[in-house]
């Protein structure tokens, strides 16, 4: 019969190991968490005695986890995010006071990632989150930035990346009007584009619209774009994230993706605060939708 002393044990090592294969060696790992090389290497192989299998392959370049070490990884993984969402959720309210100002491009707008964090703040009434989209804001007003671009607007630690996936998107409407392409070129021979201005200098796009026969408007707005597709203007490239909450929205079935990365990125002075780190062990608890996931820093 398992007791708390054995749960506890053995959440420890659990532990110890995910701590070993994220650094890829002991040594590291125990320098990272201030511990004792030896003390360290004692959880793993207590670990595996208690398993009765290796977890652990040891040479002096390294280690390598076996097969049953990477199907623990991901519960592992799991755990501690159980544990980060209880963190979140008992956080003081009355600690967390002032507010967060967060810079975003235009393409973020509607992601999934600042509904999360409005709920967040929405939880904590002292705390207010002012969102802002002017890119003339000076750097010194901003607290965070969720951007493509690391040049602009704040230099400091990055906190976390989302990635997402650019499909092909029209309405239902422009598809009953003029039909839906048969392949890449009846598209840009046939039909009507309406693309932000941002893809027109992007080596994966140049190649596509060069060869566009009707490439009807750009514009440096996302939300303009989006507007002109929606009243059956033409076919755009857009988030998927954005277009699944958009019933009128059809993806057409063509050969054509981009991948576009977003970053956090925290003014260095506020980092270390409370309203920050809360925000972050709130990040860590969400689930992993795939499409936009959250990894964090």
């Amino acid at each position: 019969m398992t007791t708390l002393k054995t749960n506890l044990s053995l959440l420890r090592e659990l532990f110890a190991l995910k701590e070993v294969m994220d650094a890829g060696q002991i040594q590291g790992a125990a320098q990272r968490n201030g511990m004792k090389q030896s003390n360290l290497s004692k959880m793993i192989s207590d670990l595996e005695n208690e398993m009765n299998t290796k977890l652990l392959n040891r040479s002096p370049k390294g280690i390598k986890p076996t097969n049953t070490a990477r199907l623990l990884y991901a519960d592992i993984d799991n755990i501690i995010k159980s544990l980060n969402k209880i963190s979140a959720t008992f956080v003081d309210s009355d600690e967390l006071t002032g507010y967060v100002t967060v810079f975003v491009g235009d393409g973020f707008i509607g992601h999934r990632l600042l509904t999360e964090l409005s709920l967040f703040y929405a939880r904590h009434l002292k705390i207010r989150l002012d969102i802002l989209t002017d890119k003339r804001t000076a750097e010194s007003d901003i607290d965070m930035a969720i951007v493509d671009d690391l040049s602009s607007p704040v230099k400091g630690k990055i906190l976390f990346k989302s990635t997402g996936k650019q499909h092909l998107y029209a309405s239902r409407s422009y598809l009953e009007k003029r039909g839906t392409p048969k392949d890449m070129k009846d598209l840009l021979q046939n039909f009507d584009l309406c693309v932000q201005q941002r893809h027109l200098s992007e080596p994966e796009c140049q190649i596509i619209l060069k060869k566009a026969e009707h490439l009807n408007t750009t514009s440096d707005a996302e939300s303009i774009v989006l507007g002109l597709v929606l009243s059956g203007d033409g076919i755009t490239m857009l988030h998927d994230w954005r277009a699944r909450y958009l019933t009128d929205l059809v993806r057409l079935d063509l050969p054509f993706e981009l991948t576009h990365t977003y970053f956090g990125v925290c003014n260095a002075a506020i980092e270390k605060t409370l309203k920050i780190q809360a925000m972050l062990h709130y990040l860590k608890s969400l689930p992993d939708t795939g499409a936009d996931c959250v990894e964090l820093y």
